[in-house]
C-alpha cells in the first residue's frame, strides 16, 4: 500500500500499512475490530491486541490528517459501533484510490469501444493505457493471505485481464498493429487457452502483413484446445480466411447505431408486438427473421421501427437500418450489391478493403455477423429475391423484413415467419386522430369523427393524412373535412399531397404497378363491380373468365395487399383501394 498525501508519499510500518488497505478494501462500510485483529496477528491474537489496534487507528489518523482549511483526499478513520462490538470506517473521497480510477476507465474504455469508431477507440486506448499504468503488482498483496480480500483481488485482476484485451482490440481498431501484438503475445504466453485473445492476436498478425504467424497462431490454439477436448469453430473460420487472404481488416468493434428516431406517436397494435417481440427474441435464444407485411399505408415501417427501439436494447451489438425502396413511389428498388455494400461500409469496413466480387461481399457480411448479437431491419421490400441473399445464418441475429408482397417463398422455405398488418380499429383510428388533433377540437365534433374514421379504412397513413390536412388549418370545421371524403368518386382526391411518398393514390399506384397485365386487367375490372366479400367462383361468373387464370390473378392482388383476404378463399376490396381501382377503369377502359 503506498499513500500519497499533501504533495509527498506517506510512510507507514506493515501493520499500519495492512490496516489501511483492509479499510480502503471495505471503503464506506464498517470493518469488525475482531476482522483487523485476526488480519494483522492471526487467530492467536493476545489480549491486548484491540488496544494496540486502537494505536494503529490513532497513528493512522495522524498519518492521514492535513492542515486547517485545506480539502483532504480522504477523510480520518471513524469509529463506529459500540465498545462491545467495534469497528473502523473510512469514507474516500472520489477517485482516491487507484482501483477505483482504474476500474472507472475500464467501464469509460468499454463504452468508448463499444459506441464510438475511430477516434473513440483511439481515446479508449490512451484511457486503458493510463488505467493499466496504475497497477504495480498484485492488488491489496500487503493483505492477499486475508480470505477477506481474496473475492475482490480475484473481481480486479480479472477486470485487468479484460482491460489489456480492452486496449489490444482498441490498437487493432486504430491501426496500431505492432504495439497490439506485442501486448496480446503477452497475454497468450499467460493464458494460451483464450480463444478470443488469439483470434485478436491473428488479426493483428494479418494486419500487419504477417499472414503465416496469424495462421499459425490460430493452428496452434486449434490444437491446444482440441487437447482438453474443445472445439473452436470461429478460430478455425479464422485460420481458413486468413489462409485465403479473405481477412477484410478495418473493421473496427464499433457499433452501428442506425435506426430512424422512434415514432413520436404510435397507437394500438398490443398484440402484435407482443407477438413479434416474442419470435425476434424468444426463450429459446434462437433469433428469427421476421416478415411484416401489409397493404400500403398500414404502417408496416412505423411498427417495424418502433418494434425496433423496443428490443434494441436486448441486442448489444447495434442496429443496421436499410430502406430497400421496394414500394417507392419516386426511386427505384435498392439492388442487392447497393444493400451489401451500405451494410458493410456501416459495420466498418473501409472502402478499400471490400472484396471486388459481390459473392465476396455477401460473404465478409455474414461472417461478420458471425460474433455480433444485433438487429436488422430491411424496410420496405419488393420481393423475396431482394432479400433472401442478406439474411444471416440461422442461428444470427433477428432480422425485420416489411414488404407489401408476403414473400411466400421466404415463409414456405423456414427461412422467415410471417406477421401481417391489418387495419386499426375504429377505436385505435379515433386514438390516432385524437392525439394528433387534441381533446378539444375532436369532442367538439363526434359526428364528424365517426365519418372520419369510416371513411378512413382503419388505414394510419390516411388518417395521417387527414389529420394534417386538419392542422394546416385549425379554423377548419372537421364536418368539412368529411364532407370531402363522403363522396367515393373525390375521395382520393381529398388525400392528395405534394409529397407522393405519403400521398394515398401514390402509394397506391406503387403495388399496382407490381402486378402482371393479366391481373392488374382483373383489378380494374372487380373495383367497379364488387362492394361486399367475394370468392373465384363468384368472380368467374361475373366476368366470365377461366377459374384457374382468376385465381392466380386473384393470388397476386392478394400478395401485394390490393385485395384482402379475411379468409380461406374469400376476398375483399377496401373502399380507398375500390375507389383508386375505379379511378384506374375510368382511365385504361
Amino acid at each position: 500500500m503506498r499513500v500519497e498525501h499533501l504533495g509527498g508519499t506517506v510512510q507507514l510500518g506493515p501493520k499500519v500499512s495492512s490496516l489501511l488497505s483492509a479499510l480502503v478494501l471495505h471503503a464506506g462500510r464498517p470493518v469488525n475490530a475482531g476482522q483487523l485483529v485476526e488480519l494483522l496477528w492471526g487467530t492467536s491474537a493476545s489480549a491486548a491486541a484491540e488496544t494496540t489496534l486502537r494505536s494503529h487507528v490513532s497513528h493512522l489518523r495522524r498519518k492521514l490528517g492535513f492542515p486547517h482549511g485545506q480539502d483532504a483526499p480522504m477523510t480520518t478513520v471513524r469509529t463506529v459501533g459500540t465498545p462491545a462490538s467495534r469497528g473502523y470506517l473510512l469514507e474516500l473521497a472520489r477517485d482516491s484510490v487507484d482501483a477505483q480510477v482504474f476500474e472507472s476507465a475500464v467501464v469509460e474504455g468499454n463504452r468508448l469501444l463499444r459506441t464510438g469508431g475511430t477516434a473513440e477507440a483511439r481515446q479508449a486506448a490512451k484511457l486503458l493505457r493510463d488505467g493499466l499504468a496504475l497497477w504495480r503488482g498484485t492488488a491489496f498483496a500487503d493483505i492477499a493471505h486475508w480470505w477477506g480480500a481474496t473475492a475482490e483481488i480475484k473481481r480486479l485482476d480479472a477486470l485487468r485481464r479484460s482491460a489489456m484485451q480492452l486496449r489490444a482490440e482498441a490498437l487493432v481498431e486504430i491501426g496500431s498493429y505492432v504495439e497490439a501484438t506485442g501486448e496480446l503475445a503477452g497475454m497468450i504466453a499467460v493464458d494460451p487457452y483464450n480463444e478470443k485473445v488469439r483470434r485478436l492476436l491473428a488479426l493483428a498478425l494479418y494486419a500487419d502483413q504477417r499472414v503465416d504467424e496469424a495462421a499459425e497462431v490460430c493452428r496452434e490454439g486449434l490444437t491446444l484446445l482440441a487437447c482438453r477436448g474443445l472445439d473452436a469453430p470461429d478460430l478455425h473460420d479464422l485460420q481458413r480466411r486468413i489462409l485465403r487472404r479473405t481477412v477484410a481488416i478495418g473493421v473496427g468493434p464499433s457499433v452501428p447505431r442506425l435506426l430512424p428516431p422512434a415514432p413520436p406517436i404510435f397507437v394500438g397494435r398490443t398484440a402484435e408486438l407482443e407477438t413479434a417481440t416474442r419470435l425476434l427474441c424468444g426463450t429459446d435464444g434462437r433469433p428469427e427473421t421476421l416478415i411484416l407485411s401489409g397493404p400500403a399505408g398500414i404502417g408496416k415501417s412505423t411498427f417495424a421501427i418502433h418494434l425496433a427501439h423496443q428490443v434494441a436494447t436486448q441486442l448489444p451489438g447495434g442496429q443496421l437500418y436499410v430502406d430497400l425502396r421496394g414500394f417507392n413511389a419516386v426511386c427505384p428498388p435498392l439492388s442487392v450489391p447497393e444493400v451489401v455494400r451500405t451494410v458493410l461500409l456501416a459495420l466498418g469496413v473501409s472502402p478499400e478493403r471490400l472484396p471486388v466480387s459481390v459473392d465476396g461481399q455477401l460473404a465478409l457480411y455474414r461472417n461478420l455477423l458471425v460474433d455480433r448479437r444485433m438487429l436488422i431491419v430491411f424496410d420496405n421490400a419488393a420481393d423475396a429475391q431482394q432479400v433472401r441473399p442478406l439474411l444471416p445464418a440461422p442461428a444470427g441475429c433477428p432480422v425485420i423484413v416489411t414488404s407489401r408482397s408476403r414473400l411466400t417463398s421466404l415463409v414456405a422455405t423456414g427461412a422467415a415467419l410471417p406477421l401481417s398488418l391489418g387495419p386499426l380499429s375504429d377505436v385505435e383510428a379515433r386514438e390516432l386522430l385524437v392525439r394528433r388533433l387534441g381533446i378539444d377540437r375532436t369532442a367538439a365534433e363526434p359526428a364528424a369523427m365517426t365519418e372520419l374514421v369510416d371513411y378512413c379504412d382503419g388505414n394510419p397513413l390516411t388518417l395521417a393524412v387527414t389529420a394534417a390536412q386538419a392542422a394546416n388549418f385549425p379554423g377548419l370545421r372537421l364536418e368539412q373535412l368529411a364532407a370531402e371524403l363522403r363522396a367515393p368518386e373525390t375521395r382520393l382526391d381529398a388525400l392528395s399531397t405534394v409529397d407522393a411518398t405519403v400521398d394515398v393514390r401514390s402509394t397506391f399506384s406503387a403495388s399496382y404497378r407490381m402486378l402482371s397485365d393479366g391481373a392488374a386487367r382483373l383489378f380494374r375490372q372487380l373495383a367497379p363491380n364488387v362492394e361486399s366479400e367475394f370468392t373465384v367462383h363468384s368472380v368467374t361468373s361475373l366476368l366470365s373468365t377461366s377459374s384457374r387464370r382468376t385465381r392466380r390473378h386473384l393470388g397476386e392482388l392478394a400478395d401485394v395487399h390490393l385485395v384482402a383476404q379475411p379468409g380461406p378463399g374469400l376476398y375483399l376490396l377496401p373502399d380507398l383501394v375500390r375507389a383508386y381501382g375505379i379511378e384506374l377503369t375510368h382511365g385504361y377502359d
